[in-house]
């Protein structure tokens, strides 16, 4: 991955929230002055630190620890995969479930390359084998929706959030999946995380009651982009 600088977790109070427009106007800017991918290894790194973290507070050690990545097709999804790569590369056994088509090229790439292991669940057989997957997790990496996200997950994504175990530990990129970023409404099938790992400022629906809920613990990391 490129620019491997430490990516710094704030540990303060949490910066105002911030709506969709906000934050994509923000990131528009950042994308301006630093390539893409630099900022989806900076969100990456983060979230990979947030993981072992909670690995370790849960008396797992992260080599050999059963890490489930559910990924949807957009940078959300491919900045858990950018994560999984790196676990991987520590020694954890990571799979990746595709929930829509197709999730983020470069980062199936690098996950690949890192020797996770890769299931779409959109064919039967896929869905199969990733519920099998999902129901052993340790810790779940939802990065299946990201801000543009829509409520309420659909198939078959809904019923991989169903049956991960209450025993696994789930961590969300950018906002559990299934929440409206700009709301604290909550409609249809969500994921509720143990952690939430937001980039540059928590988006609304992570401090709105009732959606806030669902968020858990909230970390916000600094990938570079600069809110005015």
């Amino acid at each position: 991955m490129t620019d491997d600088t430490e990516v710094p977790i704030p540990s303060a109070a949490l910066p105002a929230p911030l709506t969709i427009a906000q934050i994509k106007e923000a990131e528009l800017v950042a994308l301006s002055r630093a390539p893409e991918d630099v900022l989806m290894d900076r969100a990456a790194r983060a979230v990979a630190r947030v993981v072992r973290e909670e690995l370790v507070a849960a008396g797992q050690l992260v080599p050999n620890a059963h890490v489930v990545i559910l990924a949807g097709s957009g940078r959300n999804g491919g900045d858990a995969l950018l994560a999984g790569a790196l676990l991987a590369q520590d020694g954890a056994d990571v799979t990746a479930v595709e929930v829509s088509t197709s999730a983020h090229a470069r980062g199936k790439e690098l996950f690949d390359a890192a020797g996770g292991v890769l299931l779409n669940a959109i064919a039967e057989s896929g869905l199969r084998a990733a519920d099998a997957e999902v129901k052993t997790a340790d810790l779940v990496i939802d990065g299946i929706a990201g801000l543009g996200g829509t409520a309420g997950l659909r198939a078959p994504a809904d019923h991989l959030v169903s049956v991960i175990p209450s025993s696994a530990v789930i961590v969300s990129v950018d906002l559990p999946s299934g929440l409206d970023a700009d709301s604290g409404e909550v409609t249809g099938t969500h994921v509720t995380a143990n952690v939430t790992v937001a980039f540059t400022a928590p988006s609304w629906c992570l401090v709105t009651a009732p959606a806030s809920g669902a968020a858990g613990r909230i970390v916000v990391a600094d990938v570079g982009v600069d809110v005015v």
